[in-house]
């Protein structure tokens, strides 16, 4: 009678939870759509100009040779005397410039021009700092099996500063691995950091195609990127392939392309094959996105986590910044087991939100209903939250001011390429991803690898890889053997992101959602093969009894002396 009575305290406790979770949740959601509905009733919604910008189209994208186009576009704000810079840029990259004033009320302007050059030309329509990008493939009846003409380009020229960077950089980790061969217990932190610094350079290995050699204005082409698997299963990728670590789009150079970005902008604005930013999109939005979630799927299954331990730029930032609180000899600071474990919690939180904020802009093309205002071509939400997470993740400052510092962009791309002001939403750089970098930067600095705790793109990852049906197909594990564990803590104390876990389970698989696989918790651990990390069921690294035998060299070396 007593153990019923028990139970039935813990079902109405269970019930009671419920029922306030439930009830919180509809007061958020009731509050959210209160909020909507004032808005769009009791303010007026903002119409005409969001900021300076240029957009454009053009009335045909397959024609004959010497047949016309006409580029039709709109300036914003619209001015008495604007001068719109209408640039043909040829095959070979010759151009032909025509210059329109655009109408003084509206903006608007139109000019037409007649292609005489078979191949693929790129149209910009100028407008102060500003462009937006047409394309045009002119074929030739007559003979459509010509040769198309190529650009003639001046010699190479290497950029000394990020040869020096890079020689610099890899440096430091070759001087990390020499040490840490030394200390048992740095030994595969060495490595990865190593590591880390030389796949930045192979992730964006396209900074060491010189692509200041084009002349003005097919500068503004990007031939300096270096992707790889644009076409994947038939399926036209010409973004970059996807990958499941922060290897930004913004910055010049790169070889493969951010997944959040992909999973954004093929939601909203590039759901429709056509034009997209710089690049024609053959496939549709759906196929683009099968291609995304595949790749990431099978990549987060494969491999996991160790995306974030040993191949994430932004990881390698993180750890940088932790050896420079080490060097400074201040310590770390620990969250709350308790608030570490929520905290870890709000990258799918950000995760979801980035989705149904990209679905709902999107719904336009998606459906044909435009839920939202704005999302139209030059809307305020094409304007400033196309890839709304872009606008606040931390990795485009940081790509694009490094980049910067070494010769590869340009300073005042940096703030002129941004739409409107400067503490708007835009392109490069603003005030807003700059107070986010600094705040992570500060963060990080006191408490270890602090943007990876709810970073989506790691929430992403163990979706497809640390629950079912996934989890069994992990292709690598952290495992421990429950006999040999003391329970001393080390895992615990050492782990970047305070995973737990390692400690508290008992044995077996013990690799979490949360665990970056940097395989500090193995190289810290003093019993041996306690702890193991396998790949495809093999044991690859093991846990090392590195307290005998630094004891075993600190006896001998005593002897000698």
């Amino acid at each position: 009678m007593h153990n019923l009575y028990e139970h039935g305290k813990a079902i109405q406790a269970i019930v009671r939870v419920g029922m306030k979770q439930r009830t919180v949740l509809c007061f958020a959601l009731a509050i959210i759509l209160s909020l909507y509905i004032v808005s769009v009733y009791e303010f007026p919604l903002a119409t005409g100009c969001y900021g300076p910008h240029i957009t454009a189209e053009i009335s045909e994208t397959e024609v004959n040779i010497n047949e016309n186009v006409t580029v039709t576009g709109q300036v914003c704000p619209a001015e008495p005397n604007v001068t719109v810079r209408v640039t043909f840029t040829r095959p070979d990259y010759t151009w032909i410039d025509q210059f329109v004033v655009a109408d003084a009320k509206t903006g608007e302007f139109s000019v037409t021009q007649t292609l005489d050059m078979a191949g693929y030309w790129n149209i910009f329509p100028i407008y102060g700092h500003l462009c937006d990008r047409l394309y045009a493939n002119v074929t030739n009846p007559a003979d459509p099996l010509a040769p198309l003409p190529m650009p003639s380009l001046p010699p190479y020229k290497p950029n000394y500063s990020l040869i020096s960077a890079a020689a610099i950089s890899m440096g430091v980790g070759v001087v990390a691995i020499a040490t840490g061969r030394k200390n048992r217990t740095r030994s595969v932190s060495s490595l990865r950091l190593l590591v880390q610094i030389g796949l930045v350079f192979l992730i964006f290995f396209g900074m060491f195609i010189d692509h200041r050699v084009v002349p003005v204005p097919a500068e503004q082409i990007t031939p300096h990127e270096y992707l790889i698997a644009t076409n994947v299963l038939g399926i036209s990728m010409p973004d970059g392939f996807p990958v499941p670590f922060l290897g930004c789009y913004y910055p010049c150079g790169k070889t493969v392309t951010c997944a959040l970005w992909e999973l954004q902008v093929y939601l909203y604005p590039f759901w429709d094959a056509g034009r997209g930013w710089g690049v024609d999109y053959v496939s549709s939005g759906l196929m683009r996105l099968a291609v995304v979630l595949g790749s990431v799927i099978l990549l987060s299954m494969l491999v996991g986590k160790f995306f974030c331990g040993w191949i994430c730029p932004f990881g390698l930032y993180m750890d940088l910044i932790t050896r420079l609180r080490k060097a400074l000899k201040i310590e770390h600071r620990k969250l709350s087991d308790h608030f570490n474990k929520k905290f870890h919690q709000l990258g799918y939180v950000i995760l979801a939100l980035i989705i149904v904020l990209s679905a709902i802009f999107g719904l336009q093309a998606i459906a044909g209903a435009q839920l939202v205002p704005g999302t139209e071509k030059g809307g305020f939400i094409y304007t400033y939250f196309a890839a709304p997470f872009c606008q606040v993740c931390p990795m485009k400052p940081l790509c694009v001011m490094l980049q910067t510092s070494v010769g590869l962009m340009r300073p005042e791309w940096l703030t002129e390429a941004t739409t409107g002001s400067f503490y708007e939403v835009g392109f490069y750089l603003t005030s807003l991803n700059l107070f986010v970098l600094g705040l992570v930067t500060v963060t990080a600095f006191f408490f270890r690898r602090a943007w990876c705790r709810i970073c989506p793109m790691g929430a992403l990852i163990a979706l497809f890889n640390r629950f079912p049906p996934f989890k069994r197909f992990a292709g690598i594990r952290l495992d421990k053997v429950e006999e040999k564990c003391t329970k001393c803590g080390v895992c615990k104390r050492v782990c970047p992101t305070q995973v737990t876990e390692v400690y508290e389970k008992k044995g077996g698989d013990v690799t979490t959602s949360e665990c970056l696989l940097c395989m500090r918790c193995v190289e810290m651990c003093p019993y041996e093969d306690t702890l193991r990390v396998k790949v495809a069921g093999k044991t690859v690294f093991k846990s090392r009894n590195w307290l005998e035998q630094e004891t075993e060299n600190k006896n001998n070396t005593e002897e000698k002396a």
